[in-house]
């Protein structure tokens, strides 16, 4: 199974070590992978200064950054003689989604990690918040840990569904067991599966103009024997071991909540869709884990295909910044 070559790291703009910052770290040790840590830095109070004085914005830009970028040197350099090959880089964007996906696309990264960044109710009505915008553009399996998040997981639970009808949805749950094996042979981590069955959901779907159809005799059963059969074929390909196989019913996003509170589960790994619209990209269940995570979490995007064996890339000199958006920054 090929290694976890390349981490990309999004480092906070607080300058602190993070939850996040030390899950890559740990992983990037691991792994004997090549550690990317960027920050990515905008105060807009400082374009507004450029308004009036360009030559006072570059001298306030100027300051700023300097002071990150040796924050996260001396960081890098901690780690460095750790044995750990680290690569820093500090750039002064507001477009922060198309910086990260130019990023991870310039140095091949297999893998994003970034703390959660929760957003009260309110504000998710008048704006989207930006993982929700890295999951949706980022074709990069992004892991967001959580504030309570260990720096090496050591349960990781992998989340299945089997009711899809699209090639595309179908090949989503390879995706996700091939990513929470590897994670979990590469960590030492393990490795548990689980299916929420809710035929309540799958018999609403079916709606049609002139309502619900009746459930004839045996059709409750019937389904279930056909997910069932699903998920055993499914877990047999991966060798999951049998205690590891979980076939529960209920609503999805409580299931999968408290099954993952009740056994310290440290991450889940879910899928999201290619679908312009947000909704339909998360879905209702992993909107729900999303905003109340019980721990950290791995998506794993439908575009995403088994990743092969590839040359570690060893210098990002060519990286870049992209040149200034005309839309609004993130």
């Amino acid at each position: 199974m090929p290694q976890i070559q390349r981490i990309l790291l999004i480092a906070s703009s607080q300058m602190n070590r993070t939850p996040a910052f030390e899950c890559a770290v740990a992983m990037a040790a691991k792994n004997r992978a090549v550690l990317h840590i960027v920050t990515f830095d905008y105060l807009a109070a400082v374009e507004i200064v450029g308004l009036f004085s360009q030559k006072s914005m570059a001298k306030l830009c100027e300051a700023y950054l300097q002071t990150h970028q040796q924050w996260l040197e001396q960081e890098a350099e901690h780690e460095r003689h750790k044995g750990l090959h680290v690569q820093t880089r500090l750039v002064w964007t507001g477009h922060v989604v198309a910086e990260i996906n130019h990023y991870a696309n310039v140095i091949n990264a297999d893998l994003i990690i970034k703390d959660i960044h929760h957003e009260p109710t309110i504000k998710r009505v008048f704006a989207t918040p930006l993982d929700w915008r890295i999951l949706r553009d980022c074709r990069v399996p992004v892991y967001l840990v959580s504030s309570a998040g260990k720096p090496m997981p050591e349960k990781i639970l992998a989340l299945v569904n089997l009711y899809r009808t699209r090639d595309e949805d179908l090949q989503l749950n390879d995706s996700i067991m091939h990513m929470a094996s590897r994670l979990a042979a590469q960590c030492q981590a393990r490795l548990q599966v689980l299916y929420v069955y809710d035929w309540t959901r799958i018999y609403a779907s079916k709606l049609t103009m002139l309502g619900l159809m009746p459930i004839e005799t045996g059709f409750v059963e019937a389904l279930g024997d056909a997910h069932q059969e699903a998920f055993t074929f499914l877990n047999d390909r991966y060798g999951i071991a049998l205690n590891d196989r979980h076939f529960l019913s209920g609503d999805p996003a409580c299931v999968i909540g408290d099954f993952a509170a009740d056994n310290d589960i440290d991450v889940l790994v879910m899928g999201t869709l290619q679908r312009r619209k947000l909704s339909a990209v998360l879905g209702d269940t992993a909107e729900k884990l999303l905003g109340h995570a019980p721990c950290s979490v791995l998506m794993i995007d439908s575009a995403v295909r088994h990743i092969k064996s590839r040359p570690a890339m060893t210098d990002d000199a060519d990286c870049n910044p992209l040149p200034d958006h005309a839309a609004h920054p993130d």
